[in-house]
């Protein structure tokens, strides 16, 4: 995941000593991404860059990618142990510590704030359409899909194919109105093939996504799979809740047979 980011950024940019400069550190689910802002002190003989920290987001272990210098109060090396003085790795300091930050994670301040801010803002759309805001249009998602592939993290895209399908399953997209309960089953119908079609084509994610103990480290390896299997529980778990619904008994008989169908199918009805 860095690594696309890095290669898109124009990591291979060189930088000199002055230069203020952004090191990211992009997380495949995006909420966790963090980054530090410093200002180029050296440029070390392997070409990665130590710098003097300005910012940085809390929270992220910068212990797994930074090495820590010891300096004194000019910035000169005092040959004394950096990892002595940095007892958390959560936290970054600009007295008495500058930091060894790999080259390919380091790209222009501007270039490099604006990226982060379209990941954000992609996320905040997707964030929205879980928490089942009402003011959310099929027309916004798609625009979130194309904002997505500008800010390189198309990955989420199959997930927003499934949030359109979702939100059509339970809103009226000529007018916004919401449906009843019985007016939603037949969309569902179409939303859970939906899923079934990609578990069934992809056995990789399939086995992920049924997995009674997931494993996250796998799933945290690809964008898209952290964010399908995202999507496909909210779509399952909504469908399933639906059938309590006051007003359900309403619906066709043959319809609400096949969506109870598709949820076993599913792992949501024994």
């Amino acid at each position: 995941m860095s690594t696309a980011w890095a290669v898109n950024n124009m990591m291979s940019h060189q930088f000199k000593v002055g230069d203020t400069v952004l090191v990211g550190f992009p997380a495949t689910n995006i909420k966790d991404d963090a980054y530090i802002i410093g200002v180029v002190q050296k440029i070390t003989p392997k070409g990665n860059y130590q710098i003097t920290v300005r910012d940085f987001v809390e929270g992220h272990d910068y212990g797994l990618s930074c090495v820590p210098i010891a300096v004194d109060s000019a910035g000169n090396e005092t040959g004394q142990s950096g990892w002595e003085m940095w007892d958390n790795t959560k936290q970054l300091t600009s007295n008495g510590l500058q930091y060894i930050v790999p080259a390919d994670k380091v790209v222009k301040l501007a270039k490099g704030q604006m990226n982060f801010i379209d990941r954000y803002n992609v996320y905040i759309t997707y964030s929205r359409w879980k928490s089942n805001v009402p003011v959310m249009s099929i027309d916004r998602l798609e625009s979130a899909e194309a904002e997505a592939k500008y800010a390189n993290i198309s990955g989420m895209i199959p997930a927003f194919e499934i949030a359109k399908l979702d939100r059509a399953s339970y809103f009226d997209s000529s007018n916004g109105r919401p449906y009843w309960p019985y007016e939603s089953v037949p969309h569902l119908i179409k939303l859970m093939d939906h899923v079934i079609a990609l578990l069934d084509n992809q056995p990789e994610l399939n086995e992920l996504w049924r997995a009674k103990k997931r494993d996250w480290a796998k799933i945290n390896q690809s964008m898209e799979t952290y964010f399908l299997i995202d999507a496909i529980d909210k779509a399952v778990d909504d469908a399933y809740f639906l059938l309590n619904e006051e007003g359900i008994e309403k619906a066709d008989s043959k319809a609400l047979k096949r969506l109870k169908e598709q949820l076993k199918y599913l792992g949501k009805i024994r």
